[in-house]
């Protein structure tokens, strides 16, 4: 029954980013065409992570994007429709990693008894000690392979609290991943999922913008004994 009800919460997870990522653009009817647009909002991406999204002009994606000034202009009528759908691709792009990690993380959980891990130290010790290990790759990954990505969503975040028109997708794009965190709790027979996601996400968020303040160089020690001794502090909740 747990199990079912978690399949279902992942799966609404999905669906309702997937439903929110609607490009605003004009449609591309070929695949040339297409592929233009999304150069586009690729380099578009690459200005927000260097610059911020303020930085996102139609000059300067037509430079980074080294196509005509009057393609960008083509596809985006206007500056808020190129950002948004920059946006979308983020998201489209974030989905997939979204997947990746949850996928991980559910095949480490079904390995241990959830009674066990609540009841027995020892089990509850392997089980913490393999959640900091899969953390600390999530977070070296992201900060070595992922950095522009990581820019970008903290752009696009900060920027959705002025932008309304932004809003809508980034409280998806929050929820989708919140969401996916609460489910794994759960198979942890969390009493209080929701707070202890919230713990989490907030924690292993700090120690990635502490790595990319810190030129991508992640402190290990660092990253282990926080993600230790929170995930220490709540398996025993």
């Amino acid at each position: 029954m747990v199990q079912t009800r978690v399949k279902t919460e992942q799966a609404i997870s999905e669906i309702s980013l997937q439903d929110s990522i609607h490009y605003q653009g004009r449609k591309a009817a070929r695949a040339k065409s297409e592929h233009r647009r999304r150069i586009i909002l690729e380099a578009a991406l690459r200005i927000v992570a260097k610059e911020g999204v303020r930085g996102v002009k139609h000059r300067a994606v037509a430079k980074e994007a080294q196509v005509p000034l009057a393609s960008t202009t083509y596809y985006f009528k206007d500056i808020e429709e190129l950002i948004t759908d920059a946006f979308m691709l983020f998201a489209e792009k974030s989905q997939q990693v979204l997947e990746l990690f949850y996928g991980e993380l559910n095949k480490l959980v079904v390995k241990y008894d959830a009674d066990m891990i609540r009841s027995d130290e020892l089990t509850r010790l392997r089980f913490t000690e393999e959640l900091v290990e899969m953390g600390v790759r999530y977070i070296k990954a992201q900060v070595q392979f992922r950095r522009d990505d990581v820019l970008a969503e903290m752009a696009f975040l900060m920027e959705a609290l002025r932008d309304k028109q932004l809003q809508p997708l980034a409280k998806e794009y929050r929820m989708a991943w919140f969401t996916r965190l609460v489910s794994f709790l759960m198979q942890t027979k969390s009493s209080t999922p929701a707070e202890d996601a919230m713990c989490i996400i907030s924690g292993v968020q700090a120690l990635l913008y502490e790595s990319v303040l810190n030129d991508g160089v992640v402190n290990e020690h660092l990253a282990r004994s926080s993600i230790r001794r929170l995930m220490s502090l709540l398996l025993k909740g």
